[in-house]
């Protein structure tokens, strides 16, 4: 699997981290290869919420490349309510 981020050219790094440097590239890894529910898009740009191995929540907005590269454009720890709605979602599967 491959991921690619959005760099913001002003900071010089991956844009999520400006705001969120707390958040691996590994972790955004493990997201994708995880379950996500997708909590919105505008046209092939998706939000979702996943769950790493660890427990942490995280909240990503990505393009799907293809099959197996995503491109992250920012992400940021889940809130409670994008945290119920994932909880929502896994149960029905």
């Amino acid at each position: 699997m491959r991921v690619t981020f959005a760099h913001d050219k002003k900071a010089r790094k991956a844009h999520y981290k400006i705001h969120h440097a707390n958040i691996t590239e590994a972790e955004f890894e493990e997201l994708f290869s995880r379950p996500l529910v997708v909590i919105g898009q505008e046209r092939q740009v998706l939000k979702a919420v996943g769950r790493t191995s660890t427990g942490r929540f995280i909240t990503v907005v990505f393009i799907r490349v293809s099959s197996d590269h995503y491109h992250v454009i920012t992400g940021w720890p889940s809130n409670r309510r994008q945290i119920l709605l994932w909880h929502r979602e896994m149960k029905g599967r």
